[in-house]
């Protein structure tokens, strides 16, 4: 009988994170790690969409596609050039967003049992990918400049002396983490990637807010210091939409193959590719970008704004210099688990530190989303959520 099967225990325990139950229209989505749909090129996507039909659409309707097979691996190289990435073209493989490429290398590098260390926060989609595949998850804490290298430098000696099985990779978000926004600073950079190459496992380099750089201030990829124990990864979905469903992996020559064989021999969205491809030859992709970051620098500065007005000193905030989020901690203790649900019944939605704790509850952070809502929304959205914010507090007396 299908109602008694049994299904991956993993999946049968998840719950899922990052929505909210609310369809009022006036509520305000905080949790949502969502681009501003009022920045999408949607005209611009629909003449490249018309083109490519038009000038490719034969081609790329087929399993291996058009020109943007060649285009796109090439314009990739040249923007990963600026953080030290040198990879030739071919090893640069596109794929339907990030979240495939972390599947991906979780399919090709884990065995059930073996161990993946992360970042303690660290993103929940990439943790439920992990245990899916049958990893056994390990979380490291992480400071204002990134994961600390010294416990896993002592973990790893230990390991090693005693004989015990290394992670098979780490997995870290370098700049503007989800859901801290803390970017890992050079020298840690450098150290990690020494760890990867003495100890001899992978780095899953998880770069998708690369982009959104605010300061212009480019770090080098953990990749540029180890290209044989690194798989960086990054995404179209936060620079042009999340709808386009593409991103790359770029990977060590020697993992090529498995990669090709997980793919079954084809490409990953060839149709759509072909429709980015031609939008990025035609328009000022640099144009558009700076203007991208011009609004949500607006949008971050607008919600700072807004917390310094309605909490003050009673919060302290994590202030990113990229990315889609940030982080506020209470300088009093409260259960942001049930602020965060008191928060959704005031009209507006934030993720609580749990969902992105391995080992501890996180329950004194929020995760706030600054990219998705206009500032207006914003600031009446951090309103709603100091009122909810007292009435927690009255409960607890």
């Amino acid at each position: 009988m299908i109602d008694t099967y049994t299904y991956n225990r993993y999946l049968q325990q998840s719950k899922t994170l990052g929505g909210t139950t609310s369809r009022k229209q006036d509520h305000v989505h905080l949790s949502f790690g969502f681009p501003y749909s009022d920045k999408f090129p949607v005209q611009q996507l629909a003449a490249a969409a018309q083109k490519a039909t038009f000038e490719q659409g034969a081609q790329a309707l087929h399993y291996f596609g058009g020109s943007a097979v060649q285009f796109l691996p090439q314009w990739v190289k040249g923007r990963l050039a600026r953080i030290g990435i040198e990879a030739p073209a071919e090893n640069i493989r596109i794929l339907a967003g990030a979240v495939q490429a972390i599947e991906i290398a979780a399919r090709i590098l884990i065995n059930a049992g073996d161990e993946v260390w992360v970042e303690d926060p660290s993103f929940f989609g990439a943790i439920r990918i992990f245990k899916l595949a049958g990893a056994a998850i390990r979380a490291f804490e992480m400071d204002r400049d990134g994961l600390l290298i010294e416990p896993l430098r002592a973990e790893l000696e230990q390991r090693r002396a005693a004989g015990q099985p290394m992670p098979k990779f780490i997995y870290v978000m370098p700049n503007y983490q989800n859901p801290t926004g803390i970017s890992l600073s050079v020298d840690r950079r450098k150290a990690l990637a020494e760890l990867a190459k003495t100890y001899g496992f992978y780095i899953l380099e998880d770069d998708a807010y690369l982009e959104l750089n605010f300061t212009g201030v480019w770090r080098p990829a953990i990749r540029s210091f180890a290209p044989d124990h690194v798989i960086h990864i990054g995404t179209f979905s936060k620079i042009i939409g999340p709808g386009v469903r593409l991103g790359w992996a770029v990977a060590p020559q020697h993992l090529q193959r498995y990669i090709q064989q997980f793919m079954g021999g084809s490409e990953t969205n060839p149709y759509t590719s072909q429709i980015v491809a031609q939008y990025l030859q035609d328009n000022d992709f640099e144009a558009y970008l700076d203007e991208l970051l011009d609004c949500y620098r607006s949008h971050l500065a607008g919600m700072l704004e807004a917390l310094e007005r309605e909490f003050g000193n009673e919060i302290i905030v994590n202030k990113p210099e990229g990315g889609f989020f940030l982080t506020i901690r209470f300088s009093q203790p409260i259960d942001v688990v049930k602020l965060s649900a008191e928060a959704e019944e005031q009209g507006v939605s934030v993720l609580n530190g749990s969902a992105f704790f391995m080992d501890k509850e996180g329950r004194d952070m929020l995760r706030l989303c600054y990219t998705y809502c206009s500032p207006e929304q914003i600031g009446k959205g951090i309103i709603r959520l100091r009122k909810a914010y007292d009435i927690v507090r009255k409960q607890n007396g």
